[in-house]
């Protein structure tokens, strides 16, 4: 090989590096934003390696009611919310995945939602939250495939997506490069909800029937169980105050029944019991009928939090070297 060669060689590598570079740093700031899903999932990324204990999946109804910093205060637990809005368990399962690239942690805590509330294989409205923020891979390209039958491809590639925003660009675009990653570690995926929406507190109690998870969710279910299992990973499953309805107990009856045969807890708070033992107000600790608001957040988390700590194996990482995301979380 001359000399000649080898110098065309070198300067189309170097090319190919730059636009490379710069399609990747175009890619971060027109790429779309969200506290909803996209940014809890872009932001595992530039989270301390194998440094996160707690790993919390599902939907808002985790990342809008419970408070990583509040745990870490409390507990000392090393959480992070890798939730997006309405997640399906096909979701979970592949967040999941895509955690267990860089992270093993000591409890997984799956958000029971969205299969007892929702019965389509396919839910279109929020698969932009629970699909962006995940980098091109295998894994992305599988939860594609289970998430939708139109525009995979589009999914995949992402700036087929967005390249068209360069007209509504605001400064949070311009927020993702690697020099902002430390201040992006500091975040754990918690949008807090500020409202007061009074809401009708509903007793359903007297359901007795059940009523099983809809075959696709139950097959991600049991996937979720046995990757945990083969990680060595406790698996705790979990659902939030909200305004129950008679058809989603019907589900979450079933759904303890299959947490017992697995050997599983299940802590579904929508009891009276629950409610007076946190001290839930509910003409003034909802943002709407679905998610609990700051204040209702705060009695929430701090109650989940001492259910985990009771019932699982969970280190207290506070004054450890590793963690200072932890201490100074936003």
């Amino acid at each position: 090989m001359t000399v000649t060669m080898i110098k065309k060689m070198i300067r189309a590598l170097a090319f190919i590096a730059l636009a490379a570079f710069c399609l990747n740093c175009l890619s971060r700031i027109l790429c779309f934003k969200s506290e909803h899903g996209v940014d809890q999932a872009r932001y595992l990324y530039v989270q301390p390696r194998g440094k996160i204990d707690v790993l919390f999946l599902g939907s808002s109804r985790v990342h809008c009611n419970v408070d990583p910093a509040l745990l870490w205060e409390e507990q000392g637990m090393a959480a992070y919310l890798l939730t997006g809005a309405e997640q399906p368990l096909w979701n979970s399962y592949h967040g999941l995945v895509e955690a267990l690239k860089t992270q093993k942690p000591e409890i997984v805590v799956l958000d029971m939602y969205c299969p007892a509330h929702f019965y389509d294989d396919y839910q279109e409205t929020w698969l932009e939250q629970n699909l962006d923020g995940l980098r091109i891979s295998w894994n992305k390209w599988q939860a594609i495939q289970a998430s939708t039958q139109n525009d995979r491809l589009n999914f995949l590639l992402g700036y087929t997506k967005y390249h068209f925003r360069y007209s509504e660009l605001t400064a949070e675009d311009f927020s993702s490069f690697l020099w902002n990653e430390p201040e992006m570690a500091r975040w754990k995926g918690y949008a807090p909800l500020t409202g007061i929406t009074p809401v009708e507190e509903l007793d359903v109690s007297h359901i007795s029937e059940e009523q099983p998870m809809t075959e696709k969710s139950q097959y991600y279910f049991d996937k979720i169980v046995e990757l945990t299992r083969q990680e060595g990973i406790q698996l705790a499953l979990i659902c939030a105050p909200y305004q129950m309805e008679e058809g989603d107990q019907r589900v979450y009856n079933a759904i303890e029944k299959q947490a017992e045969q697995n050997g599983l807890l299940f802590l579904n708070t929508n009891t009276t019991e629950h409610y007076r033992a946190m001290g839930l107000d509910f003409s003034q600790d909802f943002a709407d009928a679905s998610h609990l608001n700051t204040e209702g957040s705060r009695k929430y988390t701090g109650y989940l939090g001492k259910w985990l700590k009771e019932n699982y194996e969970i280190s207290d990482r506070r004054g450890e070297a590793g963690y200072e995301s932890w201490e100074e979380q936003e």
